[in-house]
């Protein structure tokens, strides 16, 4: 029963670590944009560039690392060592996190620019070799 609960708390926290990671490295390299209402301030929402090759590569490195973190936190607590299947299973989350945005901007009500086409094909491979490379030091660790 421990087992059961550390993997379902291990993929709970695997896109809260990512999402955390990711927005504190933006913020420290001031990529991350507060925009507020201009009538007033109780409206804002936070914008984050795509940017280029190195910062996407950097980012997925990052958001790897943070998701795979969390999920190793999560097993340390418990006292139980990491399983593949949760290394493959935040591989995968990842991945659709990736695929799902690639296939929202490409939706029938948006026709985005080839570039960001590009850019978003491009951040689902470095995403897919970052998490796979992490998930080597989560399952070997």
């Amino acid at each position: 029963m421990l087992l059961v609960l550390a993997h379902f708390l291990a993929l709970l926290a695997a896109p809260v670590g990512a999402t955390i990671s990711v927005l504190v490295l933006a913020k420290a390299a001031g990529r991350l944009i507060r925009w507020r209402s201009a009538t007033d301030d109780s409206s804002w929402m936070v914008d984050l560039p795509m940017g280029g090759l190195l910062w996407q590569i950097g980012s997925a490195f990052v958001r790897a690392l943070g998701a795979f973190g969390a999920a190793r936190a999560v097993f340390a607590l418990f006292a139980i060592s990491p399983t593949l299947y949760v290394a493959a299973a935040v591989v995968l989350m990842l991945l659709a996190w990736d695929v799902l945005q690639l296939r929202f901007v490409n939706g029938p009500s948006l026709s985005p620019p080839a570039q960001v086409v590009s850019g978003l094909r491009r951040k689902i491979g470095v995403g897919l070799v970052a998490s796979s490379a992490a998930a080597l030091l989560f399952s070997h660790t």
